[in-house]
C-alpha cells in the first residue's frame, strides 16, 4: 500500500512545482484573480493524496511567487466514492509525512504538511468526485474513475545487447513486457522500467528507437537536428490507437546494468499502469511541452498543461497498475 503512496506522491510533487511556473497554465485564466489549484490521483487502496495550492495572477502578484504559490490553503474537501462522502484528514507534522514518502529531506517534508489525504477503501471502477472551497476562492469540482488493471507478463530479458543510437555503438538491455489490450474500448497507458536491487528502486530511462508505440520522434525533427520527445519522469505514456485488441509486445531497451549485476544481484520491474484519459492528457501536455524544441525556436506556440478542475487549475485523474520482475542472480 506504501509504494502505491509513494508513486502518487512522486507525481504530486513536481505537481506542485508546476504552480510557480505561469508558463504552464493558461495565461488568460492568470490574468484575473487568484484561484484554487488541485492535484490528486486516485488508485486501489484505503488512502488517496490530495494536493491544494493557489495560483496567483501574473499581472498583480509581488513578491517571490515560489514562495507565495506554496504557501498553505485552508481547505474545505468533499471527497465522494460512488456517490459516498469519505473521511478527509490533513497531514499535520513531518511525523506524519513521513508516512507518505520514502525521503527523509526536510524540504521534501514540509511540502507534504498541511496537505490532506482521503481515508476510504477504493477499488477499480469505483467513480471519484471532488469539490474543494476555500475563503476567497471560488469552488472548484473535479471526477474521475478508477480503471480495471490491465495484467502484463514478461518475454524475453536480454542483457548487453549490441546497439547504435544513431551515432555511435551502444550496450543495452532489453526487458520484454506482454499485455492484451481490451478491444472493446479506447485505452491509455504508462509503462515504468525499475531498476531494483538492496542499494536503490530506481525509474529508467528507455531508448525508445526500437518501440513504435513510444518513439515519437518525426523525421522532420531528424532532418533540423531538434531534441527527442522526453517523458516526464520516466513514464512513457502512449494510447491503443494501431494496437486495439492486440495481445502486443513492447520492448523496453535501456543502456547495460549490467556494472550493477557484477555487484549485486538485482531485478528489472515493469510496472504496466493502465490511465484515465484525463491522467493520459495531463502527462502528454507536459511531455509535449518539455520536448518542444520548435517553441524553443519561436517556429510554434506553446500548449499549456492540461486541466479537468472546473472553475480552478490541476487535474483529477485515476490509475492502476500492474507489475511483474525479473531477478538476476549475481555473476
Amino acid at each position: 500500500m506504501k509504494t502505491m503512496i509513494y508513486r502518487a506522491f512522486s507525481l504530486m510533487l513536481f505537481c506542485l512545482a508546476l504552480v510557480s511556473c505561469k508558463d504552464d497554465f493558461d495565461i488568460q485564466k492568470l490574468q484575473d484573480h487568484s484561484r484554487l489549484v488541485v492535484y490528486c490521483f486516485p488508485t486501489e487502496g484505503d488512502t488517496t493524496l490530495v494536493s491544494v495550492a493557489k495560483s496567483l495572477p501574473v499581472a498583480s502578484v509581488k513578491g517571490n511567487v515560489d514562495i507565495l504559490s506554496r504557501e498553505k490553503v485552508d481547505a474545505h474537501i468533499i471527497y465522494k466514492v460512488n456517490g459516498v462522502e469519505q473521511t478527509v484528514k490533513r497531514i499535520a507534522n513531518e511525523e506524519e509525512a513521513q508516512l507518505f514518502t520514502r525521503s527523509t529531506n526536510s524540504d521534501v517534508l514540509s511540502q507534504l504538511v498541511g496537505q490532506y489525504y482521503v481515508v476510504g477503501k477504493q477499488n477499480a471502477g469505483d467513480k471519484i468526485s471532488l469539490q474543494v472551497s476555500a475563503q476567497d476562492f471560488s469552488s472548484v469540482l473535479a471526477s474521475t474513475y478508477i480503471p480495471e488493471k490491465v495484467g502484463v507478463e514478461l518475454g524475453d530479458v536480454k542483457l548487453e545487447m549490441k546497439s547504435s543510437d544513431g551515432y555511435n555503438s551502444i550496450t543495452i538491455d532489453r526487458v520484454e513486457a506482454i499485455f492484451h489490450d481490451n478491444p472493446s474500448s479506447e485505452d491509455y497507458y504508462s509503462v515504468k522500467l525499475r531498476l531494483l536491487n538492496r542499494e536503490m528502486n530506481r525509474d529508467l530511462g528507455l531508448l525508445t528507437d526500437n518501440e513504435p508505440l513510444l518513439n515519437k520522434k518525426s523525421k522532420l525533427d531528424d532532418d533540423f537536428g531538434m531534441d527527442d520527445y522526453e517523458y516526464f519522469g520516466n513514464a512513457y505514456i502512449f494510447n491503443d490507437r494501431t494496437i486495439n485488441g492486440k495481445t502486443y509486445t513492447l520492448h523496453l531497451d535501456t543502456y547495460s546494468n549490467s556494472y550493477y549485476q557484477s555487484l549485486y544481484s538485482f531485478s528489472y520491474v515493469v510496472d504496466l499502469y493502465k490511465v484515465t484519459p484525463e491522467y493520459y492528457r495531463f502527462l502528454k501536455s507536459i511531455n509535449d511541452a518539455q520536448s518542444n524544441s520548435w517553441a524553443d525556436v519561436g517556429l510554434m506556440q506553446v500548449t499549456p498543461t492540461y486541466s479537468n478542475v472546473k472553475g480552478g487549475f490541476g487535474v483529477v485523474a485515476g490509475y492502476n497498475i500492474s507489475s511483474v520482475s525479473k531477478f538476476l542472480r549475481l555473476f
